[in-house]
């Protein structure tokens, strides 16, 4: 009995210890500098801030508080708010794989390749900010990832900066943004090859304006060549047609204009206004007789072989073209060697 007594007493005298530790605890102010967390922790100014304390560039610190996924973990703070690194779920094993869904490019590009997520932590010229990766040993071209053919053309040659590779990834010609790009740029044979300016308006820089907006593909602005024949042209991104473009067959020239009437059987001599579909890349759509006929509507009769006898120095006597700066230039090149 006397033993039960002192236990009971001693049991007592630990509960009012423990009740007297606990309130003493709840009063007790936190610490204003538990780990990184001090004042100026979200200043980048400040020598407390966040991103300066993250060891060897890891950020495996963070996850222990704030979840593999940095979704808030213990700490009950997400570290992916609009207002600090909503792109910080990029980062997860197979950022780095272009074959992964979760490649870096593809977060980038489902967020309409939006740049200023990366640069908080990266640095305004991607250079690795404050503690981040460099982005420029990868993105080794004038402007980093910002260049060119980061998101269009191919990767691993500046120059090529037209598709393929589209923004969708394709290669294939028969995708609408693929099509006859390398074609006219630099494969077209029988004149001189084509401007990007001719179908584009080229932005000068990665931001200018009209260059990333909320249309779902490239805007297709004719330039002053090709629309120097009849009518306006015009894209149909519908049937991936041109239309009404100079070079392929919408032009006229009139015979009272012509030091060579003869030649005419018409008021004027037209082209054939033909219309290409853009994703044909065959040979068919600029094959010889398609913008013009041969001859063309409203010219005199003529053999193919005896065009040479006129046009001098633009075809041979077999019909094929011998300088390209002389055809599809504009003008009529007659009796010219």
């Amino acid at each position: 009995m006397k033993y039960t007594k002192f236990y009971l007493i001693f049991l007592f005298i630990v509960g009012l210890l423990i009740s007297a530790c606990s309130d003493i605890q709840d009063e007790v102010a936190p610490s204003e500098t538990v780990s990184v967390h001090g004042i100026g922790v979200l200043v980048k100014s400040s020598p407390s801030f966040h991103g300066r304390q993250l060891v060897n560039n890891s950020m495996d610190d963070c996850k222990r508080c704030h979840a593999s996924d940095y979704s808030g973990g213990t700490a009950k703070v997400s570290c992916g708010s609009n207002s600090c690194h909503p792109a910080i779920f990029v980062h997860t094993d197979q950022i780095m794989n272009p074959n992964s869904d979760q490649f870096h490019g593809n977060f980038i590009k489902e967020d309409n390749w939006n740049l200023s997520q990366c640069t908080p932590c990266h640095g305004d010229s991607y250079n690795g900010g404050i503690v981040s990766p460099t982005c420029n040993e990868c993105h080794t071209n004038d402007g980093g990832p910002e260049a060119c053919n980061t998101c269009h053309g191919d990767f691993a040659d500046p120059t090529r900066t037209s598709p393929p590779r589209a923004l969708n990834n394709a290669v294939e010609t028969t995708d609408p943004g693929v099509g006859a790009h390398i074609v006219h740029l630099s494969g077209i044979t029988i004149a001189q090859n084509v401007q990007c300016i001719e179908c584009h308006i080229p932005p000068s820089y990665f931001g200018s304006n009209g260059h990333i907006d909320d249309s779902p593909r490239a805007e297709v602005t004719f330039g002053s060549f090709s629309s120097r024949g009849i009518g306006e042209p015009l894209y149909n991104t519908t049937n991936y047609k041109c239309n009404n473009t100079y070079c392929h067959g919408s032009f006229a020239f009139s015979a009272a204009n012509s030091l060579y009437s003869f030649a005419y059987t018409a008021e004027r001599i037209e082209g054939n206004n033909y219309n290409p579909v853009w994703n044909k890349v065959d040979g068919t759509e600029g094959a010889c007789g398609t913008c013009h006929g041969l001859p063309p509507t409203g010219h005199m009769e003529a053999e193919l072989k005896s065009c040479a006898t006129c046009h001098i120095g633009v075809v041979n006597n077999r019909g094929e073209i011998i300088d390209k700066t002389k055809h599809i230039n504009g003008v009529i090149d007659v009796f010219e060697d």
